[in-house]
């Protein structure tokens, strides 16, 4: 890069931080909350006494504890909740049959499958999405165990880099597949990596492109609209470039890895040029938090965040002070985000490090949010007072 191009690409990154700075989050409303942990999940990161923050009047429980690393989670009609274990190679149905917010058992639904990660049920069938393919998972006898396996489609990149895949499926039953980039900073060979797929038929087609790594997309429940949170590129500073938060449509290119942000060009991929034409982020948000899974609130027992999308920050290991490490609330009015992200749940980042990473939110059909954390291997229960 010459002097003469340095100086006023820097002064446009000026301009961009001053106005289209990451979304903050004010944690002045939460108070400290002791963590219930039945004893029989006392053990490991849970083992000793745990506080966390969150809205006053809200209660945070272990719902399970003891599984590993647990990551994407759903729930079907009855109300129980299963969670991919994709180190394991497991999903693992989590029943509460007396209904008293603890699972009673970890029962394993389906194993040896490839790295399982996302998770949705279409009708009262599990669809997995696996590192290359997706199956849909069949329990005809409700034992909470897998009886049968289908494959959906087997038209999904493998290889290295981010290997987990993520799912969202539409109220019509179509199945988006978000595919993470094979690098930190690349081109891509292979077009349908760094983007979300869409299944038609026994294949996958391009539907989105530009998207580093959206571990976390989701149908918004009103409009229908898929949303992703992104995860920025590495090692261009504590606070560039700002994870993303877009509406993905259809045919759009949302920049990566020459553009982040508000169409700024990567200071070693892009340029003015390139990123003119791609899709700016609808909300930027402090750099390195690794967003991961995302939930909208609708149904909720809170009226204050049913219109709220949750993102669960996994946390930072490449910035020189840590971030992350909670869940955030975006508002979202007329299916559009209405504000900054708001802190929600804080309190897994302690002086010495992190005692736990949150991966995903999920709201269940009981109105409480549950969040799963991989790290504590733990799914955690939370209850909003009514009229919160």
């Amino acid at each position: 890069m010459t002097a003469l191009f340095a100086r006023p690409f820097f002064f446009f990154l000026l301009l961009f931080s001053l106005s289209f700075a990451p979304a903050g989050a004010d944690s002045g409303a939460l108070v400290r909350t002791r963590l219930q942990v039945p004893e029989k999940f006392r053990t490991g990161a849970l083992k000793s006494e745990r506080h966390l923050f969150a809205p006053n009047g809200w209660n945070v429980s272990v719902f399970a504890g003891g599984l590993g690393g647990p990551r994407h989670m759903a729930m079907d009609e009855a109300g129980n909740i299963f969670v991919s274990i994709t180190s394991d190679g497991t999903v693992v149905a989590l029943p509460d049959r007396d209904r008293d917010g603890v699972a009673d058992e970890a029962l394993t639904f389906a194993e040896g499958l490839n790295k399982p990660h996302g998770l949705a049920f279409r009708g009262g069938d599990l669809i997995v999405a696996e590192t290359g393919r997706i199956v849909s998972l069949k329990d005809k006898d409700k034992d909470l165990k897998s009886d049968s396996k289908e494959i959906i489609t087997e038209d999904i990149p493998t290889g290295g880099g981010h290997s987990t895949r993520s799912i969202a499926i539409s109220p019509s039953g179509d199945i988006f597949v978000s595919v993470g980039s094979s690098c930190n900073a690349c081109v891509e060979k292979d077009k349908r990596r760094a983007a979300v797929l869409k299944v038609e038929g026994m294949k996958t087609v391009l539907y989105a492109t530009g998207l580093r790594n959206s571990v976390g997309i989701a149908m918004h429940p009103d409009t229908g609209d898929l949303w992703g949170a992104d995860n920025g590129t590495d090692y261009l500073g504590d606070d560039l470039p700002p994870e993303e938060l877009n509406r993905i449509v259809e045919g759009n290119d949302y920049g990566w890895p020459y553009c982040y942000g508000e169409k700024v060009p990567d200071p070693n991929m892009g340029s003015p040029e390139r990123c003119k034409d791609t899709i700016p982020a609808v909300l930027g948000m402090q750099a390195h938090s690794a967003p991961l899974g995302i939930a909208f609130g609708k149904g909720l027992k809170s009226p204050r965040f049913k219109d709220s999308l949750f993102i669960a920050f996994h946390g930072s290991w490449n910035r020189s002070s840590p971030t992350g490490y909670k869940v955030v609330s975006v508002p979202f009015k007329d299916g559009r985000p209405s504000g900054k992200a708001i802190d929600i749940i804080t309190g897994w980042l302690a002086k010495d490090g992190p005692w736990g990473r949150p991966v995903q939110p999920l709201v269940g059909k009981d109105g409480v949010l549950y969040i799963s954390d991989d790290y504590a291997g733990a799914i955690y229960r939370v209850v909003a007072e009514e009229g919160e």
